[in-house]
């Protein structure tokens, strides 16, 4: 398995996180967000435009810049962590899909796509003219939020299997393991990987949630505690490798887990 997380490039960070209880959750980085932080936050549940808090679990990496999306950057990483963990040189990779979780919502890289389109023509339609504002030649290929992810994680190790995103909501990481253990059990492959994603435009989830009356207003996430009062926003990557077990036994592959039903 394989995942970077907010304070976690890899799954041993994430470990020691937990060991030593760390909290990530912390302000809005500078920049993130279109709008001011501070003018548009309030108090008051279901504000219009509003945000509840500006904290949330943010991943903070300078190498994730590029043309496309860090939702995409973040995938890959992991997945080939996974891949590499798996000591998996003994499979067809023609053979082995990719099943993922990723709630289908605008990422930064698909809103900057649809700021450059839309705002020329909101301001010629509202105004009757149109500013010049340079281009920020945003790759068009980051307007395929949902189903490109999978599809370049898999050419990027070369993968020949199954290969498709998933929007189960809440469910959607759950749902890919599910999927991917059917593919498994009706032998189309040797071997599946499958995860979640997320690194939406935070902003958008922010005040989504807010709307929702769902975010913590006190930006402390504390499920299953008397003191909990709603959910924080995060962003991250998790990969599994699945195989049939009788696959695993043969292959003297290390096993981490049985999943016995979903």
């Amino acid at each position: 398995m394989g995942g970077v997380f907010p304070g976690a490039s890899s799954l041993a960070d994430f470990w020691r996180l937990i060991e030593q209880g760390q909290d990530t959750c912390r302000p809005v980085p500078a920049g993130r967000w279109l709008l001011d932080p501070e003018a548009i936050q309030s108090t008051v549940p279901g504000a219009p435009d509003a945000v509840l808090t500006n904290r949330g679990c943010f991943i903070e990496d300078p190498s994730l810049a590029g043309e496309l999306d860090p939702m995409f950057q973040l995938l890959i990483r992991a997945g080939q962590a996974a891949f590499a963990d798996a000591r998996a040189g003994n499979l067809q990779r023609s053979d082995v899909g990719v099943v993922l979780g990723n709630i289908a919502l605008p990422t930064a890289a698909a809103s900057a796509l649809a700021d450059e389109i839309l705002s020329p023509l909101f301001e010629q339609r509202v105004f009757g003219r149109t500013q010049k504002k340079p281009s920020l030649g945003t790759n068009a290929l980051n307007r395929h939020v949902t189903g490109l992810p999978a599809a370049l994680f898999a050419r990027s190790l070369g993968l020949g299997g199954a290969c498709y995103t998933l929007d189960a909501a809440c469910a959607s990481s759950l749902y890919a393991v599910k999927l991917a253990c059917d593919e498994l059990l009706a032998h189309r492959a040797a071997a599946m990987l499958a995860g979640g994603l997320s690194r939406p435009d935070s902003l958008y989830t922010q005040m989504g949630f807010s709307q929702l009356r769902a975010l913590s207003p006190s930006g402390r996430c504390a499920p299953f505690d008397r003191k909990g009062d709603g959910l924080i926003v995060g962003e991250g990557a998790g990969v599994v490798v699945l195989k049939r077990l009788q696959d695993a036994l043969r292959d003297g592959d290390r096993i981490l887990a049985l999943i016995r039903g979903v």
